[in-house]
């Protein structure tokens, strides 16, 4: 099997007729390796279930790895590619990777995420981002409340283009327009790891953009937690108000943050070992499976306790460093497996049921958020650089964004299967819209902060 190389550039001037051949060759690889994955699974027997997963772990990171290839020669992210071939492989088009094998793969994703988590948390250094305080955290309270406010109200004037809100009383409404708008505030961290990592970025601009993308997702899930408790009743007027969601809000996450710290402490100290020698990097893959085992037992949010065990290593372990670095060696190989599930789990018919009001939302959304961090970034002083770029990394959207919709789905089941159609057609624009948004603030013009 050949692996594409992440990084990589020349300076030359390329030769078109050999660029268009090469792009021919990988166009024609992709379709063979779809082709030779239907072929096989078609021809293995339905008892032969194991066989069948392992040919389609195989199929996605070797697809994942040529799409990614055809998008960096395309002038797009290789996470682009990584996404779109997932899509397309997914049952919302081809069906290779049928919604069943989706689920029979969360397993190896979640691993993925975990080790996407630690990276994540390695990337945030105290010494870093201590003169990036300021900034991360008044940007953080500027996007999150010019977010909510006005997506809220951007949704409830949509109403008459939204029928499951079209019939609701006005306060119901207002409830699910709250929701909305606090749920528009969360970004991505994990596709903001991955970009950062492709770019090879380095500077204040990628420690602001990192640092404001996690802290402002652990705001968000608090925020969204209390307001869904909050509109209960205005949605659903049998309702009572309850403290179970307050429970819930300091176990999943409370407890990710306490659990992960604690975990990343332990693994630090022997990372460090009294005897000196370094550690062998499989300890890490097998401390990522802990990681998840760990979250799905005490039901913690799994993102957030690797991002404070990566954390904590770091910050507590010299051998932390040497830790992110192996994570960084496989990293192409976690990323393509990942955002190609993730791929392969968005459902293109809401884009189809809702594409107008989407299309609304999401510049709605992106309007909001280029307002929040300018003014975010301009009270805290920072760089013209940071204030006119940070917005762009703010952009993505992934697993969580999805994860809290289906949380609007699961609490108000008489509305929640439009809210999660429009919520899905919304994160569909922005999941591919984003990393190209961030690798462009990061990359594009003079003083841009992606390593020569």
């Amino acid at each position: 099997m050949v692996w594409y190389r992440m990084t990589g550039s020349s300076n030359t001037i390329p030769d078109p007729r050999g660029a268009a051949r090469r792009l021919s060759d990988l166009g024609l690889t992709l379709a063979l390796v779809f082709g030779v994955t239907a072929l096989a699974l078609w021809a293995s027997p339905d008892a032969y279930e194991g066989g069948r997963l392992t040919i389609l772990t195989g199929f996605v990171l070797l697809a994942a790895s040529v799409a990614g290839s055809l998008a960096v020669r395309a002038g797009l992210p290789r996470l682009t590619g990584f996404l779109l071939v997932g899509v397309v492989a997914g049952p919302s088009m081809l069906g290779v990777v049928s919604a069943e094998a989706v689920v029979d793969l969360r397993l190896i994703d979640r691993f993925a995420l975990a080790l996407i988590a630690l990276l994540a948390g390695g990337e945030l250094k105290i010494a870093a981002l201590r003169p990036q305080a300021r900034t991360i955290a008044l940007t953080t309270l500027l996007v999150t409340g010019v977010v909510w406010v006005g997506v809220a109200g951007t949704v409830l004037a949509l109403r008459p283009l939204l029928p499951f809100l079209a019939d609701v009383p006005f306060a119901a409404a207002v409830g699910v327009a709250l929701l909305l708008g606090i749920w528009a505030a969360n970004s991505s961290p994990d596709l903001t790891v991955a970009v950062i990592e492709e770019t090879g970025a380095k500077g204040p601009l990628t420690d602001a953009v990192l640092g404001i993308t996690i802290v402002k997702d652990v705001v968000v899930i608090v925020l969204f937690t209390l307001t869904l408790a909050l509109v209960g009743p205005l949605i659903d007027p049998a309702r009572a108000l309850s403290a179970h969601a307050l429970v819930d809000l300091g176990r999943e996450v409370g407890g990710a943050l306490v659990v992960g710290a604690a975990l990343g402490w332990v693994f630090s100290l022997y990372l460090q070992g009294g005897d000196g020698r370094p550690r062998p990097p499989f300890a890490t893959f097998l401390f990522a499976y802990l990681l998840v085992v760990v979250a799905d037992r005490l039901h913690v949010e799994l993102l957030l306790t690797g991002v404070a065990a990566g954390f904590a290593i770091e910050n507590l372990s010299p051998a932390g460093d040497r830790m992110i670095r192996g994570i960084e060696k496989v990293s192409v190989v976690i990323f393509a497996f990942f955002f190609a599930v993730a791929g392969a789990s968005l459902d293109l018919g809401a884009v189809a049921r809702f594409w107008l009001p989407a299309l609304i939302l999401l510049l709605a959304r992106a309007l909001f958020t280029w307002i929040g961090a300018v003014q975010g970034a301009r009270l805290a002083g920072a760089s013209a650089r940071i204030r006119t770029r940070s917005w762009r990394g703010l952009i993505s959207q992934g697993g969580v964004t999805l994860g809290l919709v289906l949380l609007i789905e699961q609490s108000f089941p008489v509305i929640g299967a439009g809210v999660v159609a429009l919520g899905m057609a919304v994160i569909i624009g922005n999941i591919l819209a984003g990393p190209i948004l961030l690798e462009a603030a990061l990359t594009g013009g003079e003083g841009g902060d992606a390593e020569g």
